[in-house]
């Protein structure tokens, strides 16, 4: 089924160079893969893997030093609406002296939204975020798993056809970070985005995926591309004793812990 659906994101052959010289670092290797559209993607490996330099490309906020990223059939290397990026620093991402409502708006306002229009659109959004009550709240009034709400409430107000998070839950407790994850997927499956999603996470990215992207280090590359047959709507009992869901974490183990 998922091979049936259109890429709309693609990394056609590309490398991340650092340094110059004697000091060059190759970062990435030759590395293609593609985002289907509606297709929930996760990205793992070990720490320095490139991981999050893959995403900034695929973000258009770097430019790959060879190869291509191309958006919808076009190549692109520069910040686009239609892609959203979720940071993992939800504190940093979000302005401390807008209050929620305030900081949703950033993105209608990126979009030349007309005024009048602005108070509708974020009370729906704040309602799917389950942050209705808290829209005249600062950031510093809320908790981490709020402030990520808000951060993705704005991502969502910018209408992006791909969503990009680089490890959007990694700071958070184990039962906020749980109920966040099946917010998400919630919102994937009603909204039809595609998302690219990076986490060192094994069974999260099993949780959450459609496919898990594993990356190797030293250079970074891809080592294996794992196809998720679970059945939905996920459940984190359920589907984490699901011997499938097993099988998976045993296959991508080995690409984390070498």
């Amino acid at each position: 089924m998922t091979a049936m659906r259109t890429s709309i994101l693609e990394a056609c052959d590309i490398t991340l160079e650092v340094g110059g010289g004697k000091s060059r670092r190759e970062i990435l290797s030759t590395t293609s893969f593609s985002v289907k559209d509606n297709e929930f993607v996760c990205l793992v490996g070990p720490s320095g893997c490139g991981k999050t330099t893959l995403l900034r490309a695929m973000a258009g906020l770097m430019e790959p030093t060879s190869g291509t990223i191309n958006f919808n059939g076009r190549e692109i290397n520069t910040p686009s609406l239609d892609i959203a990026f979720v940071f993992q620093d939800y504190g940093r991402a979000l302005l401390q002296w807008r209050t929620v409502a305030e900081n949703v708006s950033l993105a209608l306002e990126a979009r030349a939204v007309p005024k009048s229009e602005h108070r509708d659109r974020i009370n729906v959004l704040l309602r799917k975020m389950r942050l209705e009550e808290h829209s005249q709240k600062y950031p510093s009034q809320l908790s981490g798993g709020m402030q990520q709400r808000v951060q993705i409430a704005r991502c969502l107000a910018q209408e992006p056809r791909v969503l990009l998070m680089d490890e959007p839950f990694g700071a958070l407790d184990a039962f906020t970070r749980q109920d966040l994850q099946d917010e998400l997927l919630r919102l994937s499956r009603e909204e039809g985005r595609s998302i690219l999603f990076v986490t060192h996470d094994i069974e999260e990215a099993i949780y959450l995926s459609n496919r898990v992207i594993a990356l190797a280090a030293n250079p970074g590359r891809i080592a294996e591309i794992v196809d998720i047959d679970l059945p939905y709507p996920r459940n984190q009992l359920a589907t984490r004793e699901n011997p499938r869901f097993l099988e998976y974490r045993t296959c991508l183990y080995k690409h984390l812990h070498h």
